[in-house]
């Protein structure tokens, strides 16, 4: 009886092979299949040259001591390179630097673009061209509207400083000061990139069906009521992409620094990029500056999960 159990499963499986073969060799006669794999197929090659083999490489890269002009001579030294980066005296700095740039990010960004949507979305002639208005300064150079506003506060002739001289108000140090720099280079920044979450904002307030509004007015909900019992509750979902793309973006932030301060005054404006960029290309540690490159994803990661953990709405409309 063993053996005929034993013979019917192989038989079963053959025939399963069977059907398998069967099927791709009617799916390879098929025009559609080479017209699908004619499309995806450079993708693929596209991610594998530009995405998936670079990831590989770090990962190799972050435990070898990476020698730029004989890379094959690379000596394997386990995880010495994380244990430098630990030892980096502006490691800690400018981790604290890019949290504390994320955090005042989110208190500048958030309220001000649910707000401008908010107000956006009540209007009903118009509407795109106070987006297009608004969304103007994102698609301008960062490093131009670095050194635009680098110019404009200067401590001694830029025209901020000016102004406040002309109304008699204190002046600023702004990029100068320890205390100014960094809150002054987030502003900036802020401004830059609040058109494209208020885009993004006013479209799923626009979503939000009428009926509900209209619902609520019968009812006697006032504004505040409606935004705080509807619109807000309502827009969950896109609030939970606007905060995760806003952390990615915040905690690998370069340029505005890099180009307005160099991380000055002292370590003020320091953030974790630019020890990436420090380590790679001004003292050449590569496999030191790949460690740092797998933390800061392995933290971007983290915080992004722990996000949709916690604001993911439980529902839909």
């Amino acid at each position: 009886m063993t053996t005929a159990y034993t013979a019917g499963s192989q038989g079963q499986s053959g025939s399963r092979l069977r059907g398998i073969v069967a099927a791709v060799r009617w799916a390879l006669r098929k025009p559609q299949f080479w017209f699908g794999a004619s499309i995806i197929l450079p993708t693929l090659i596209w991610y594998w040259m530009f995405s998936f083999r670079p990831i590989l490489n770090a990962l190799r890269l972050a435990v070898v001591q990476y020698r730029v002009l004989n890379p094959a001579a690379s000596k394997f030294v386990g995880l010495d390179n994380f244990f430098q980066l630990f030892e980096h005296p502006l490691f800690f700095i400018s981790v604290r630097n890019t949290l504390l740039w994320a955090a005042l990010a989110f208190v500048f960004i958030l309220p001000l673009s649910i707000f401008i949507a908010t107000c956006l979305a009540n209007i009903r002639r118009g509407r795109n061209t106070y987006q297009a208005i608004i969304f103007v300064p994102v698609v301008v150079s960062l490093v131009a509207v670095s050194l635009l506003f680098r110019m404009l506060m200067d401590p001694e002739v830029g025209m901020f400083n000016q102004i406040l001289r002309a109304l008699h108000l204190p002046e600023s140090r702004w990029l100068a000061g320890t205390s100014s720099a960094l809150p002054t280079i987030v502003a900036v920044g802020s401004w830059k990139g609040l058109g494209f979450y208020v885009v993004i904002l006013t479209a799923g307030i626009l979503h939000i069906p009428e009926e509900l509004y209209d619902a609520a007015l019968v009812d006697g909900a006032n504004e505040w009521q409606r935004f705080w019992r509807i619109t807000l509750p309502l827009l969950g979902h896109t609030l939970l992409l606007v905060t995760v793309l806003l952390a990615i973006g915040t905690l690998q932030e370069f340029t505005f620094p890099f180009v307005m301060t160099r991380g000055g005054p002292g370590d003020a404006t320091y953030v974790y990029n630019m020890l990436i960029y420090s380590e790679a290309f001004e003292d050449l540690r590569f496999g030191t500056a790949t460690a740092a490159a797998l933390l800061q994803f392995v933290l971007i990661l983290f915080i992004s999960l722990v996000q949709i953990r916690l604001l993911r709405p439980r529902w839909s409309y």
